[in-house]
C-alpha cells in the first residue's frame, strides 16, 4: 500500500463517489492532492440507485443522474457544483441543485481539509435529507499503511441544527499495473435527527405513500403536521455501512461503480395524531455508477 499524498487524495476522492450525502462527507469528489503544481478542472456524470442520509431513505426510491462540475486550485481550495435530476417514472425533474467549496491538505499520511455545501431541493423532493439548507463539514484522514483511518464532523442545517460524526477504515488494492483500483470500506455514522423530525412533518408525505411503508416507520399512516420525533435531539449512533468500489484509470478518464449496504440502527419513535408509533428499520442497498474527465 503507497503511503504518499498522491495515494491520500485518490483514496479519499474514490471514496466520494458512493453517493451524494450519504457517507461521511457530503462531497469527497471535490479532494484533490494540494501538492500538484497544476490546477485542474474536472467534469463527471454519476447515476444513484437511490438517495441514502445516515442510513434512512424514503419509502419510495430516488435515483439520481447527475452531472457536476469541480475546480481545484492548486493551492488546495476547491469549487464544486451538481446538478441532480430524479428519472423516478411519474417523478422527472431536477431535484437538488449543490453549490460548495473548501479546502483540503494532503501530507505524506495526514490528510486534512474543510468544506461548506449548499443545498438547493425542490419543494417537491421527497429525500430525507430535503429539509436541509447547508452541510458544514472538516475531516481527517491517516494512513497506517496496512489501512486508512478517516473521522470527520459535520453540522447540518435546516430550522435547527445537528451534528455528525463518522468513522471509516479502508483499503485499496491494485490491479492491471495500477489502473484497477479495488476499494472495500466499513464505517460508522452517527448524530441527532432534528433534520428527519422535520422531514416527517414537512416532506415524507410528499412521495405519496407518507410514511410507514418500505423504508419508513411501520405505521401505514399518513404524515400529519403533529408528527413529532421523541430522540430527535438525542445524540445516536444511526447506521453502520459496508461498501466496495471499483474504478478504472484510463488516462485522465476514470470510470467507477460502487455498491453500499447499509444497516440502520436505534429506531425513532414518532409521536402523532394516532398514537405512538416505534421506527421499522430495515437494511439498504444502493450502488453508483458514473465517469470522471480532468482537464
Amino acid at each position: 500500500m503507497k503511503s504518499n499524498p498522491a495515494f491520500l487524495a485518490l483514496l479519499i476522492t474514490l471514496l466520494s463517489f458512493s453517493a451524494p450525502a450519504q457517507n461521511l462527507n457530503t462531497y469527497k469528489t471535490q479532494q484533490r492532492d494540494s501538492t500538484q503544481k497544476k490546477s485542474q478542472l474536472r467534469v463527471g456524470l454519476r447515476y444513484t440507485s437511490d438517495y441514502y442520509f445516515m442510513g434512512r431513505a424514503d419509502s419510495l426510491a430516488a435515483p439520481y443522474l447527475s452531472p457536476s462540475i469541480s475546480y481545484f486550485h492548486k493551492s488546495g481550495f476547491f469549487v464544486h457544483s451538481s446538478l441532480s435530476y430524479l428519472t423516478s417514472k411519474g417523478e422527472q425533474r431536477v431535484d437538488l441543485i449543490t453549490l460548495s467549496g473548501g479546502y483540503d491538505y494532503f501530507g505524506k499520511k495526514l490528510a486534512l481539509g474543510a468544506s461548506l455545501t449548499h443545498y438547493y431541493f425542490n419543494s417537491d423532493s421527497y429525500v430525507v435529507q430535503s429539509v436541509m439548507t447547508s452541510y458544514l463539514n472538516a475531516y481527517a484522514a491517516y494512513d497506517l499503511n496496512i489501512f486508512t483511518i478517516y473521522s470527520d464532523v459535520s453540522l447540518g442545517i435546516s430550522q435547527s441544527t445537528d451534528i455528525f460524526l463518522g468513522a471509516e477504515i479502508n483499503r485499496t488494492f491494485y490491479a492491471i499495473r495500477n489502473h484497477l483500483l479495488i476499494t472495500p470500506t466499513l464505517s460508522m455514522n452517527a448524530g441527532s435527527q432534528k433534520y428527519y423530525d422535520e422531514y416527517y412533518i414537512y416532506r415524507s408525505s410528499k412521495s405519496g405513500y407518507g410514511y410507514g411503508k418500505g423504508k419508513g416507520p411501520g405505521s401505514g399512516q399518513s404524515s400529519t403536521p403533529s408528527t413529532q420525533i421523541l430522540e430527535s435531539t438525542s445524540f445516536n449512533i444511526l447506521d453502520y455501512e459496508a461498501a466496495v468500489q471499483v474504478a478504472y484509470k484510463i488516462g485522465k478518464t476514470r470510470f467507477y461503480v460502487s455498491s453500499v449496504w447499509l444497516m440502520p440502527v436505534n429506531p425513532s419513535t414518532l409521536i402523532t395524531d394516532q398514537g405512538t408509533v416505534t421506527e421499522e428499520l430495515k437494511n439498504g442497498f444502493y450502488y453508483s455508477t458514473g465517469v470522471r474527465f480532468t482537464f
